[in-house]
């Protein structure tokens, strides 16, 4: 191709630049709609810069309901998502000068785009809402709208309220949206919060599926970095705890998270166990039964920004085997030390709760050397006859049916659980912890339980207090045995202490 061809090309590129840039950004393709973007530097990154251009769709103050909520973004090519996960960075910034005086720094998604731009879905920010100093405007920081149809203006008068809430975001800083798709209904998180802090109930849009788009809108300098898509089939399961409350959503599938995840051969049984964080290994084992690793994620988030997180399911739960040796508590320590060995070298701090406490006792007892610090909850003296466990498959299931069909989905040896179970029946109502076992703990402990805990009764956990050399003693007020589910904060309020000191 000769150099004059070339420079024709090149200049007709130039023209129909406004309307119909592409881009490339790492192995994405992507096509720019009504904005102007480019990739700069960032705090030493490179991210994406994105603007409205004013030329291809012009802004009218007095009309603003017509030239605002528009396909003003960079569209990604070659992809379609119907039900999945968008999650992005997004940074923004006023112009400087700004063509509307009240701009917000708009910033967000769009996606389920159609082909030719007419109809999507768009949740979407206004960051110098989130901490203004008028509730009104802080109530008016996230945005849903479904174009071309439902745009913020007649979302407002015909719902005011349903589909635009509050964030504590601002302008300037890095802001995480994660936006689960899934149907009718969406879900947006907010800097990797545990909770969702906007649901939209049922989408309005035209489309149910369709590319991606990187939105800002009109005033706006617009970063974006990060970006991930995960499609339906690829969206890890959300799992949820005994019982747990409607309103409860766990953003991570801690016990099914295949990207924490390892396992370990323990004696007959393969184990599984997740990973987080970095710093002093902290071992975290869940209750018996109906325990399961979500059941300790308030314990994880909590954690994994100081210390190396190790959470185990234990042997019989969630994604581990059930082996066929008998079930003793040499066992369970013995199975507790296989993932020891196989993630550090250093000693560990052990959380456990009930089962998981007991089981704690063990290891620090046989391996007074590989234990720091020991935290028990819910976890007293206990001989045979002081309580009668009935541990039944067919009633377990009745209580918490969506519980119960989550974790035999996870095991890998479902059709043993009726086996297990029984023994560990068995196992409860003949099991002894007292001073022999208390005895031999060298490491401090720390031992919690709730007031009206009925499976580790207040006298039963005080005498323990009594057996262990080096003890403290908390307990909450009110709380059952379950006291970390219903009470975290006062939990959290005791454990602080005990693992900084």
């Amino acid at each position: 191709m000769n150099k004059k061809l070339n420079l024709i090309l090149f200049l007709s590129l130039c023209a129909v630049a406004a309307v119909a840039q592409t881009l490339h950004w790492g192995t994405r393709e992507f096509e720019a709609k009504n904005v102007t973007a480019s990739l700069v530097q960032l705090d030493g990154k490179e991210v994406l810069k994105v603007e409205r251009d004013m030329k291809a769709l012009p802004f009218d103050v007095k009309n603003m309901a017509s030239t605002v909520d528009e396909p003003t973004y960079v569209k990604l090519k070659n992809v379609q998502l119907d039900n999945g996960v968008i999650e992005v960075k997004v940074l923004s910034r006023i112009q400087n000068p700004s063509p509307f005086e009240f701009a917000r720094g708009f910033i967000g998604l769009a996606f389920r785009i159609n082909d030719d731009d007419s109809a999507f879905e768009s949740i979407y920010l206004r960051p110098t809402n989130g901490r203004a100093g008028k509730q009104m405007s802080r109530n008016r920081t996230v945005q849903y709208y479904a174009y071309p149809d439902y745009k913020f203006d007649r979302l407002r008068k015909e719902a005011p309220g349903m589909y635009e809430t509050v964030a504590p975001v601002d302008t300037g800083e890095w802001i995480t949206m994660r936006v689960e798709i899934q149907g009718e209904k969406a879900h947006l998180y907010i800097n990797d919060a545990k909770y969702s802090t906007f649901v939209v109930d049922k989408m309005l849009g035209k489309t149910t599926t369709g590319s991606i788009g990187l939105w800002v809108d009109i005033g706006t300098e617009g970063y974006f970095k990060d970006l991930k898509i995960t499609k339906a089939g690829q969206v890890q399961r959300q799992l949820r705890r005994f019982f747990q409350p409607a309103h409860v959503i766990h953003s991570i599938p801690y016990g099914d998270n295949a990207e924490a995840g390892h396992y370990v051969q323990a004696g007959d049984a393969k184990l599984y166990y997740e990973i987080y964080g970095k710093g002093q290994p902290i071992v975290l084992l869940h209750g018996g039964g109906f325990g399961s690793t979500i059941e300790m994620a308030d314990f994880i988030d909590s954690l994994k920004p100081h210390f190396q997180v190790i959470a185990v399911s234990t042997r019989g739960h969630g994604k581990s085997e059930t082996g066929s040796s008998p079930m003793t508590y040499e066992q369970k320590a013995n199975d507790v030390m296989a993932v020891i060995r196989a993630v550090t070298e250093k000693p560990v701090i052990i959380l456990g709760f009930s089962d998981g406490a007991y089981a704690g006792y063990k290891v620090a007892g046989m391996y007074p050397e590989r234990v720091k610090k020991l935290i028990a909850i819910g976890a007293g003296e206990q001989v045979p006859g002081l309580r009668k466990v009935v541990l039944d498959t067919d009633e377990a299931s009745k209580l918490d049916t969506f519980f119960w069909q989550q974790q035999l989905a996870l095991m890998p040896q479902p059709k043993k659980v009726k086996e297990y179970w029984a023994k560990m029946s068995t196992f409860y109502n003949t099991m002894t912890a007292s001073k022999a076992l208390f005895a031999a703990i060298k490491c401090p402990v720390l031992l919690m339980a709730g007031e009206l805990d009925r499976n580790a009764p207040l006298p039963t956990v005080v005498n323990a207090y009594y057996m262990i050399p080096d003890c403290r003693l908390s307990i909450i007020p009110n709380g059952s045995h379950t006291v970390f589910l219903e009470n975290f904060a006062a939990v959290w309020a005791s454990m602080a202490p005990f693992l900084k000191g």
